[in-house]
């Protein structure tokens, strides 16, 4: 009976052992807790978002952004930051980037914006005024010239109308705007343009007191030949207005011009050339057309000239060498020739005309066939 009662007392007070353990562990874990709250300190952390406004001047906004997004991109990985900007106001001259973070983060977001705002060049704008003249040379054909210079120069340069298109002594605008560098090499090209532009019209003004009208107009409409010969080059245009000289004149409804231009310029070194070489008397006999020795060497030079060959014909004017086409069939030694050049004719012996060598058409025929709209002769 003992030994049973013994036996149940042990299960009790090892209970009771158990229960004073687990009474004292929450009774330290309580005080623990209550010493926390009263030293302010928690076991949860919850991390505070902020957003933040952040003001970009435009011009600035797309290196902020970079290609594709690149650089914006960057500084939120960077920052654990969210940036994006609002829509542009278009009164305002900047735009607002909005950045959502931890308040450390956006501290670093916004450093970082700053810091490439602050290593971009500046902007400047620069104005010039060139002659109304000039344009079509800075222009260039399609715009090719003014692409040219705004690739290699890094400036975007714009050119505005003529104000008067009318008044060859007009001005024109240029507005160049880059960096300090990109507007000095812009600016130097642009120079470089109008210098030549200017020295080419000096040659042209000093050929054209030199070109004098010569004669009477030929009476067709077309020539074969200098359809062949001509190329598709354009016409200088510039503002809708083309600066010719009349060379040859029948009526209003008729006449002949050659454009101002650089093919006049070339057209003067072209006839220079020609006349060097065929006043060479050992040329002008390899180029003749006509010798009389014999019958049948007279034969052979009316098979030798065709209608429509082109050849160097002498001017009776000045006796001077152009290029010319024959317009008629050779008759007594004589046959008429048209200068493609100039719109003239003329009738010439046959020994002022030669073989035309082949790099003399190398420029094209100069002289253009005009009639003035609405106009009749009487």
């Amino acid at each position: 009976m003992r030994w049973m009662t013994r036996y149940f007392t042990l299960p009790i007070l090892l209970s009771l052992s158990l229960t004073s353990v687990s009474i004292a562990v929450l009774y330290v874990l309580y005080k623990k807790d209550e010493e926390d709250i009263k030293s302010g300190k928690s076991h949860v952390e919850i991390s505070k978002v902020y957003t933040t406004e952040y003001k970009v001047p435009k011009q600035f906004v797309p290196a902020v952004i970079g290609r594709g997004g690149s650089v914006i991109k960057d500084v939120q990985n960077k920052t654990g930051t969210q940036i994006h900007f609002e829509e542009e106001n278009i009164e305002c001259t900047d735009r607002i980037c909005i950045i959502k973070g931890g308040y450390e983060a956006i501290h670093l977001a916004e450093e970082m914006i700053k810091s490439i705002i602050k290593n971009q060049p500046i902007i400047e704008t620069y104005e010039m005024f060139i002659p109304q003249k000039a344009g079509g040379k800075i222009i260039g054909k399609g715009g090719e010239v003014i692409k040219q210079m705004q690739t290699s120069s890094g400036a975007k340069i714009l050119i505005e109308h003529a104000r008067n298109p009318h008044d060859s002594n007009s001005e024109r605008k240029i507005i160049i705007k880059g960096t300090t560098k990109q507007i000095t090499a812009a600016l130097t090209q642009i120079q470089d343009k109008v210098r030549e532009e200017q020295e080419a019209r000096a040659k042209i003004e000093a050929s054209s007191a030199t070109r004098l009208p010569r004669g009477k107009l030929s009476p067709r409409n077309t020539l074969n030949t200098s359809e062949q010969v001509q190329s598709t080059e354009s016409l200088p245009v510039s503002d809708g207005l083309m600066e010719v000289y009349v060379s040859a004149m029948e009526n209003p409804s008729q006449f002949w011009v050659q454009i101002v231009g650089p093919g006049t310029t070339a057209l003067d070194k072209l006839v220079s050339e020609m006349n060097t070489y065929y006043d060479n008397e050992e040329n002008y006999e390899m180029h003749r057309l006509k010798n009389v020795n014999t019958l049948i060497e007279q034969l052979n030079t009316l098979i030798r000239i065709t209608i429509g060959q082109m050849v160097a014909a002498r001017f009776s004017f000045n006796k001077q060498w152009y290029r010319a086409e024959i317009i008629s069939t050779p008759e007594n030694d004589q046959c008429e020739i048209f200068f493609v050049d100039y719109g003239d004719r003329e009738v010439v012996n046959l020994d002022s005309v030669l073989e035309l060598r082949t790099d003399f058409l190398r420029l094209r025929l100069q002289a253009v066939e005009c009639s003035m709209a609405n106009i009749k002769p009487p």
